[in-house]
């Protein structure tokens, strides 16, 4: 049996489709969720048949450690002795402290050089899945050794953007009023990572200013208020985020798995997000991702005819990730 544990909303779309995989390959997978965000919405929304296991820690850091700590136990306690082998997570810290208690082997999976937790992960994991062009660097600050470490190419998002469809009827739903449709997701104000909203808003501000339609994900509970007071539209949750993102004329991210998936969907793609990692800064080298300011914005022209094409970084990684499940699993046997 194979352990997996949700944390997170951006952790359910990834784990999706492994999932399906997992079981159409006759493996049985047990799954946990967090209460967190729209991680339980979502879940189920995908039909995962999942245990519903602790939840948001809150925002300080002590709050967080106690959640951790209390959270591994609650799951170390669900899932010994159900014959679990293999438990699988993307960084979720409490999994990987209670995969470790039970002495499982455990794998994680990130792509994010700028999440202090990473110590966390790092040192207990078993295998780390890193992306191509994660840090040397930072692996080694972590604590992940080298004979752990195992890189994968692609995005992460690809192993369940591969399969889009884009739907027609989608624009009209949302009732767009005018063009250039603008999206934005803001920063995560609650993350050991986060350094604030930065100009997200006033960003946005410029833009509805030049009459842009913006709308704007949100992801924080403050999110709301600070519409609000800027004049902007909230979308209404829970929201179809890939069709969201391709139909739209750019997306103004706030760091995080949007922006990724803004990028490969083809979508003009801008980032304001203040720590951005390894990934933004590659992602803006390949001239894929643009840093935007108030500055910036002010001079700032969109196109609405755009050619809309899916890229394609790697589009077996699903297959590949699967295939050292499997092997694995049946070196047990």
């Amino acid at each position: 049996m194979v352990w997996v544990d949700l944390a997170n909303s951006p952790q359910v779309m990834f784990f999706a489709p492994f999932i399906r995989s997992l079981q159409e390959r006759g493996v049985e997978v047990l799954i946990t969720v967090r209460d967190f965000s729209e991680t339980v919405t979502l879940a189920t929304k995908k039909g995962l048949r999942f245990h519903l296991i602790g939840g948001y820690g809150g925002r300080g850091r002590l709050g967080k450690a106690f959640n951790l700590v209390k959270r591994a136990y609650l799951l170390a306690s669900f899932v010994g002795g159900r014959g679990v082998k293999l438990a699988l997570s993307h960084n979720s810290y409490e999994a990987i402290l209670a995969a470790r208690i039970l002495n499982l082997q455990t794998w994680t999976y990130m792509d994010y050089d700028g999440q202090p937790a990473n110590h966390l992960a790092f040192r207990l994991a078993h295998r780390i899945y890193v992306q191509e062009w994660f840090p040397e660097d930072a692996l080694r600050r972590f604590g992940a050794s080298p004979e752990r470490v195992f890189r994968y190419r692609g995005l992460k998002e690809e192993v369940y953007l591969r399969d889009f469809k884009p739907d027609p009827s989608y624009p009209s739903s949302l009732g767009v009023r005018r063009r250039p449709f603008v999206v934005a997701r803001p920063p995560s104000t609650s993350s050991l990572y986060s350094r604030g909203y930065g100009e997200f808003w006033e960003i946005l501000a410029e833009m509805r200013g030049k009459g842009y339609d913006v709308r704007v994900v949100a992801r924080n509970p403050e999110d709301g208020e600070y519409a609000h007071r800027y004049g902007l539209h909230l979308l209404p949750k829970p929201v179809d985020g890939p069709q969201l993102l391709y139909w739209c004329d750019a997306f103004v991210g706030g760091g995080g798995t949007m922006t990724r998936e803004a990028v490969i969907l083809g979508t003009r793609t801008f980032t304001v997000f203040p720590a951005a990692g390894f990934l933004d800064a590659k992602l803006m080298e390949m001239g894929l991702l643009e840093r935007l300011d108030r500055e910036k914005v002010r001079s700032l022209r969109l196109d609405v005819k755009r050619e809309r094409s899916v890229r394609h970084f790697n589009p077996h990684l699903l297959d590949d990730l699967i295939g050292d499940v499997m092997d694995w699993l049946n070196g047990q046997t």
